[in-house]
């Protein structure tokens, strides 16, 4: 071992002892990276761990990813879960898998390459609220004593893992840009956050003549040139120590609003918005001015989602990327599926990257399926990454898409296109589409950029960053190589508020420059550089090493499909050699769809890649070139080839469902087709997986509903998640088969109940078109026997008289848990009814037709919770708060402090928060300004009062149980 590795290893022994000393050995329990010690390709394994379990769990939170391998979780025996090898973190509920005493988990393996590693992390809170973490280590068993479990690194050192989401809530302010409307300067550095180590310095406010910017460029000289939002560029010059901007001109005057900016072989490229076109700006004279302008293509379309960034792709062409008010270009390169648009809505605009050459001569279509992506950055892989606006109308429903990070690979279509609020809606996001490589959630994006070339620590110069100009926040990205993709994790890395971030760029002097701006805003330009100490880059793990490998080969591989992207000709590459990897499986379905047809390898992969189900991008494929009469044998065949499909990794059994929704898409298929489709997949509806179950009753309601309502009603009935509860009610709206009057009455009841759907300003709209939709499947003598539930209006009950009531008992669990084993149906149900209401139950919650909406449905909530725990929940409010049902203290900056339940606005723009103060009253709400809150938390108390049943005797509080579980809709009198 060098010296300089001995010293980096006592450095961080050093380090991880300062740590436990300071926060406890519980922070440093994260996983390794563990396999058997021989590793290879196609292989199987089955590693285990056994737990002891001495107190009741409160809480088990599983996470659990796996490196080039499949993985399927058991506990104590049982199926619990399932991740993929190129597929996402999986996060899991596990506590009602596990048992008092010994437990075993057990990953069953299976490698698809050459460096399979799975990790798995269990955090455990007992009754007491004390932790237990269970990681995959060495310690772990395999089931043969010849087999020994090694690690190939540990995860907890790599940046992604450790971080969560950097979600927004109620409280954060969305109009915090419209303070920068009346600014005279840019915000202070000193009301900036940033990540510990860095500094922020505001080097220049807008002045009045200098307009709003809304772009920034560092030419060869190192001096930056500002796009103004109006028109106009701006060159700065800097002082030699870079501290002052020494002078200043204006270097172009009549493009407008130039959102991309980009300095390349010898020329400025500049996208300009509101003059629709990207132009060639030249020095042909060698004076510093650019006197030469060239329109390299013009860009029909309207300008709020328009023309964006630029940015320089490694072969030395330009890309600029597009939002969707932008057209499509016609009689050019479409490096993208000419059948992409089979059941998905033709629309003429939509989010798109164009790929030119230099001089502009040749121009290519190169993805598309995007909203409103502001940003174009290339790693240094050579691979380009943007950030993509959400649709805020159709927030809280099942076809939202939140803002999110994707990486642009060719020909990639990731589904949106130019529509929201229509009716019926479409779904942006199926197995069909491009996935993103991470989710953020409510944004506003606009630039982005690498930290390649920074003066920022390791870790930090690798990283992506992405600006939500609503917010005010730069997030940090942090992304790692997945087979020919990447996956990642994000932190917010500065946020200030008025921050109305434009765009970012890392100067010669390695620091990061950034712009506020927009919407004729006050404007400012900043710098952050680090100040913090050197930190060297750490030594990578095995496992960190081998992928990186791997991930080099991949891409490889899939840049050699790539290349057959809007070739006429028949392709028959790679497909002999199946892949795991979505991106090159997506890469040769396109390649194949520009063909048109089909190579001679179709029947051999399908014979030896049944295990890995069948390549369902190739049957993908398929179904589209097909002839619309080739369909019905096409049906049969693959039914009849792939009947092992249950068996298949979740994302391959959701591309093939969703591969028989399409086909029926394209058209009527014979009673006899459709028969042989639902038979198939009726024996396995519903199943243990929440994900294939809505695949499952898109596809079954319309195909069989005299079979698949009934089934559908009850998933409904059984979920507390709001976007799988909208799933159901819109694909069950139309249904007239099926159906039996408490079906209906279920249906209706969980729809009519608008405050417990929480959204955009588009939920009101979808709530009312479903009812619609569903009242017209009604007879006249239907509609009267429902007429009860159509415009049902939840108020919680008036307030019982509890004048009388004295205590009974301060009960605890222990008390009553001997009376737990009793038949429900045997209680004195009007009797627990009563109580339900003299308790206060039905003031926030709903059983049935009865009772409020402020906490948490109890109509089916014993199918989620066995007796005992609903009655632990009763007697212990604070022991488990769900999340949307937490309450949060919000210091405000006038000194008061007030805590209460927050309950959305349907517009998250509102500027105002809702709080409710009282639990007993959650019908009145509190309005706040936002721009009034100082600090918000969670608060661990939750809203529900303790000491509720302690008025009532045993026998009353076991009827109430029985009234609960019972989950009648019916009154009992």
């Amino acid at each position: 071992m060098k010296r300089s590795q001995i010293r980096q290893s006592c450095i961080q022994f050093i380090l991880c002892l300062v740590l436990v000393i300071l926060i406890g050995p519980a922070a440093l329990a994260e996983p390794d990276w563990i396999w058997a010690d021989a590793r290879k390709a196609e292989a199987r394994v089955l590693l285990r761990h056994s737990f002891q379990v001495e107190e009741e769990v409160r809480s088990a939170r599983l996470r659990m990813v796996a490196d080039f391998a499949f993985a399927e979780l058991s506990i104590n025996g049982k199926p619990a879960g399932a991740a993929e090898a190129y597929g996402p973190v999986v996060e899991l509920d596990v506590s009602g898998f596990l048992l008092p005493g010994r437990n075993e988990l057990r990953l069953a393996g299976r490698s698809v390459a050459a460096s399979p590693a799975l990790a798995v992390r269990l955090e455990l809170v007992d009754e007491k609220g004390r932790k237990k973490t269970i990681t995959s280590s060495p310690r772990w068993q395999t089931d043969t004593d010849e087999l020994k479990v090694k690690s190939y690194g540990n995860l907890g050192i790599e940046k992604w893992w450790g971080l969560r989401p950097p979600a927004i809530d109620e409280s954060d302010d969305y109009t915090q840009w419209k303070r920068a409307s009346n600014a005279r300067a840019g915000t202070s550095s000193a009301e900036i956050e940033l990540l510990p180590g860095y500094r922020v310095e505001l080097l220049r406010s807008a002045g009045k003549d200098e307009g709003s910017w809304v772009s920034l460029a560092f030419d060869p000289e190192g001096r930056l040139t500002v796009a103004r939002e109006d028109k106009g560029l701006i060159r700065y010059v800097f002082s030699a120590d870079r501290k002052t901007i020494s002078s200043s001109e204006l270097i172009e005057g009549e493009l407008r609003e130039c959102r991309g900016l980009l300095y390349a072989h010898g020329n400025l490229y500049v996208n300009a918005n509101n003059t629709k076109g990207l132009y060639r700006l030249r020095d042909t004279n060698g004076d510093g001015t650019l006197d030469e302008k060239k329109l390299l293509h013009s860009s029909p379309g309207s300008v709020g989602h328009g023309r964006n960034a630029l940015a320089l792709g490694p072969e030395g062409d330009i890309y600029a990327i597009h939002g969707d008010a932008v057209d499509l270009p016609g009689a050019i390169v479409d490096r993208t599926s000419p059948l992409r648009q089979q059941g998905l809505p033709a629309r003429p605009r939509e989010g798109h990257v164009l790929r030119l050459s230099p001089d502009g001569s040749r121009k290519e279509l190169f993805c598309g399926g995007m909203r409103n992506p502001f940003g174009i950055a290339f790693n240094t892989d050579g691979e380009a990454f943007t950030y993509d606006a959400d649709a805020e109308f159709d927030m809280g429903s099942p076809w939202y898409r939140p803002t999110q990070v994707m990486h642009l690979s060719s020909g990639a279509d990731f589904g949106w296109r130019a529509v929201t609020g229509s009716w019926p809606p479409y779904f942006p996001d199926h197995p069909d589409n491009t996935q993103p490589t991470l989710d953020i959630g409510k944004g506003s994006p606009t630039g982005v950029r690498f930290g390649t070339g920074s003066h920022f620590p390791p870790e930090y110069s690798k990283a992506l960053y992405i600006l939500d100009w609503a917010y005010g926040r730069i997030l940090a990205v942090h992304l790692v190589p997945r087979g020919s993709s990447y996956i990642g994790a994000a932190e917010v890395f500065l946020r200030g508020q008025p921050l109305n971030l434009t765009d970012l760029v890392f100067g010669p002097d390695g620091a990061m420059y950034f712009t506020t701006g927009g919407r004729k805003t006050q404007s400012a330009l900043y710098r952050v550089s680090y100040s913090g100490p050197k930190i060297q880059a750490r030594e990578r793990t095995r496992q960190e090493k081998e992928r990186e490998a791997l991930a080099g080969e991949h891409r490889k591989r899939r840049r050699e499909v790539e290349a057959h992207h809007g070739a006429a000709k028949v392709y028959d590459g790679p497909l002999r050699r199946p892949s795991d990897d979505a991106r090159i499986a997506q890469a040769v379905r396109i390649a194949l769809e520009h063909a048109g047809e089909l190579p001679a390898t179709k029947a051999r992969l399908r014979k030896t890649n049944a295990e890995e189900g069948g390549e369902v991008e190739l049957l993908a494929a398929e179904a589209k070139i097909a002839a619309p009469g080739q369909l019905p044998g096409l049906v049969q065949q693959w039914l009849l080839e792939n009947r092992d499909w249950k068996s298949w990794a979740l994302s391959r059994r959701l591309g093939f469902v969703d591969l028989f929704r399409r086909v029926l898409a394209r058209g009527q298929l014979p009673a006899r087709s459709r028969e042989l489709i639902s038979s198939t997949f009726q024996e396995h509806f519903p199943s243990a997986s929440g994900k294939l179950n809505r695949a499952l009753a898109a596809l079954l309601v319309e195909l069989d509903p005299a079979v698949s309502v009934q089934k559908t009603v009850r998933l409904l009935a059984d979920t507390a998640v709001q976007e799988e509860r909208l799933h159901y009610l819109y694909h069950l709206r139309s249904a007239k088969l099926g159906w039996t009057p408490a079906s209906r009455r279920a249906f209706f009841d969980r729809l009519s109940s608008p405050r417990s759907f929480i959204g955009g300003r588009g939920m009101s709209g979808f709530l009312k078109n479903i009812q619609s939709d569903a009242r017209a499947t009604l007879s006249a003598s239907e509609k009267k026997v429902f007429v009860d539930l159509f415009e049902k209006i939840n108020k919680p009950p008036p307030l019982p008289d509890l004048s009388e009531l004295q205590l009974v008992k301060e009960w605890k669990l222990e008390d009553l848990e001997g009376g737990l084993n009793f038949e429900a149906s045997t209680r004195d149900r009007v009797n627990g009814r009563k109580v339900f209401a003299r308790a206060l139950c039905g003031r926030c919650h709903r059983r049935g037709l009865e009772g409020g909406v402020a906490g948490p449905d109890l109509t089916h909530v014993s199918r989620r919770f066995s007796r005992r725990d609903l009655l632990a929940e009763i007697l212990d409010p604070s022991r488990s708060i769900a999340e949307n049902y937490q309450s949060f203290v919000l210091e405000l900056k006038d000194g008061r402090v007030l805590s209460g339940q927050v309950v959305p606005n349907l517009d998250y723009r509102d500027p105002h928060l809702q709080l409710a103060l009282d639990p007993l009253r959650p019908d009145r709400l509190t309005r706040i300004v936002k721009t009034s809150i100082r600090a918000t938390r969670r608060s661990p108390v939750s809203l529900m009062p303790a000491g509720l049943l302690n008025i009532f005797s045993q026998n009353e509080i076991l009827d109430l149980l029985a009234w609960i579980e019972l989950g009648s809709d019916k009154d009992e009198n």
